[in-house]
């Protein structure tokens, strides 16, 4: 006997969930492999728009903030997005900065500041870059890591226009 009540009836399609709909695929340091078991171990988090987090982010290849975060951060990339806001200290291999970061950011490579970005407190980098409209604030100085009083750097020769190396000043 078959029901013939459609009331009963399974539906043959599965609805899918809002949170797959929505789903954004995680960023992953390191090359451009697709095998899905080195995509596996590697540690993302993405914070979303609208949520808050507080505490202690440690051991995270990549970390993406579009939400409210205050907290201690050790990631290897740190990219805060226009909607993003990060107070507290973080230790970062690279960092790429769109919305707001209030505390101490030290960042091993590169530190991009877009346009829409505003940097405010201790910041030391490797390599710094600043979009226009982008702002920096406060105490700024080169990865401690690296040594100043030894560097040298090329400066052109005012009079041929050629480069010839100088050492850099200490402060």
């Amino acid at each position: 006997m078959t029901n013939s009540n459609p009331a009963l009836a399974k539906p043959t399609n599965r609805p899918t969930p809002a949170y797959e709909l929505h789903r954004t695929p995680a960023l992953t340091l390191g090359g451009n492999s697709t095998d899905k078991s080195s995509a596996q171990q590697l540690a993302n988090l993405h914070v979303g728009k609208g949520l808050e987090l507080k505490g202690k982010i440690s051991s995270c290849d990549s970390l993406v903030i579009e939400g409210n975060v205050e907290a201690e951060i050790e990631s290897g990339s740190l990219t805060v997005s226009e909607t993003g806001q990060v107070k507290g200290d973080a230790q970062v291999d690279e960092a790429e900065i769109e919305g707001l970061f209030e505390g101490t950011l030290e960042v091993k490579g590169c530190l991009i500041i877009r346009a829409t970005g505003k940097v405010t407190g201790t910041v030391h980098y490797g390599q710094l870059m600043i979009d226009q409209g982008g702002r920096l604030i406060g105490e700024v100085d080169v990865n401690p890591a690296k040594d100043t009083k030894n560097s040298v750097s090329e400066k052109p020769n005012e009079k041929t226009g050629t480069h010839k190396p100088v050492a850099a000043a200490a402060e």
